[in-house]
């Protein structure tokens, strides 16, 4: 096998799986922020501020203690005001999010996995292709080249004589 060939089957397998964790990203964040599991709390805004800044930007982040535990204080990137009630879902990765109810956002959420599903299919189209081409072009031998040309074993050109 040509080495080309190898490193095409590498980069496309490796863009698969990065295509294939950020289609399984979207699809728990998109559930999370559903609430399709129903773990969704209820957060009493008590403080907001910004963090981050510099070249990533900056967001709201609101804490404020959780309405049927007040003793547990909750953190949520949320753009509130204080004293505002907020329904709260916890993520897989620890942090929690406000439950979507518009309908612009719940759509966006569900249609969040399309994009990264579709680069999965690509990339993974590409790779068997790849591999296809690999196995066919082992079969007939047109990537292993024995070292010697065809007139050494008799299969050269043909002489006639006059």
């Amino acid at each position: 096998m040509i080495r080309g060939r190898k490193r095409a089957i590498a980069g496309h397998c490796a863009l698969t799986l990065l295509a294939a964790t950020a289609t399984a990203w979207a699809v728990i964040t998109g559930l999370a922020r559903l609430d399709v599991l129903g773990d969704a709390v209820q957060v009493r805004i008590t403080e907001c501020h910004s963090e981050g800044g510099g070249r990533g930007g900056s967001h709201s982040v609101c804490s404020g203690p959780q309405v049927a535990n007040e003793a547990h204080t909750l953190k949520i990137s949320y753009d509130g005001h204080e004293g505002e009630i907020v329904r709260a879902v916890r993520t897989p990765w620890g942090g929690y999010e406000p439950v979507d109810s518009g309908f612009v956002s719940r759509g966006i959420s569900v249609l969040m996995p399309v994009l990264p599903l579709i680069g999965t299919a690509v990339a993974g189209a590409f790779a068997v292709r790849e591999v296809r081409r690999a196995r066919q072009e082992a079969r007939s031998g047109v990537g292993a080249r024995s070292g010697h040309d065809g007139q050494d074993d008799g299969r050269g050109e043909e002489r006639t004589s006059l």
